[in-house]
């Protein structure tokens, strides 16, 4: 277990984990076989949870993950890359409009993308630019608080994810 978040998995720790997990690329096929299929049906929490709300300071959208039974590894780094595979809204790119050298490199990175991918639409992934490596889950309690939308109920495993180039 992770030394700073002893009650997360330490693979999912940014304290602890050794993972590097391009989430460009599902993540089955973004880490050695062995180290997935050791990690993923392991609980992503010491005491199963059955919802997990995931901010960043990379991008600008929470992303939830809900089951009925409890969390593993894998449902993190699954609802990760889907999150991240999304189409760009509208309102998200309304956000940029005005932020030239962000909406610059959204563009540039999704025409490298586009060059292996069919799919020519913005994704949620080309907003990050190069920093597409996982590399954990930390807590960030003022960022945390500043985040919340207002009128909602915070989750009490919300955790902030850390991404690298």
């Amino acid at each position: 277990r992770s030394a700073k978040y002893p009650s997360l998995h330490h693979s999912l720790a940014a304290d602890s984990t050794t993972l590097k997990i391009d989430l460009r690329q599902k993540p089955r096929i973004g880490m050695p076989a062995s180290t997935f299929y050791a990690y993923a049906g392991q609980y992503a929490m010491a005491i199963p949870v059955h919802h997990i709300h995931l901010i960043s300071k990379a991008f600008p959208w929470s992303i939830d993950i809900k089951s009925h039974t409890p969390i593993t590894c894998e449902a993190v780094w699954d609802a990760l890359y889907s999150a991240l595979q999304e189409h760009v809204a509208d309102s998200e790119w309304g956000m940029v409009m005005g932020e030239r050298k962000i909406r610059e490199n959204i563009e540039k990175t999704a025409k490298k993308r586009g060059e292996t991918d069919p799919d020519k639409a913005l994704k949620r992934i080309d907003w990050l630019g190069d920093s597409t490596i996982f590399r954990g889950l930390e807590k960030a309690e003022d960022f945390q608080k500043i985040r919340l939308l207002p009128g909602t109920d915070a989750c009490s495993e919300t955790w902030v994810v850390k991404m690298s180039d």
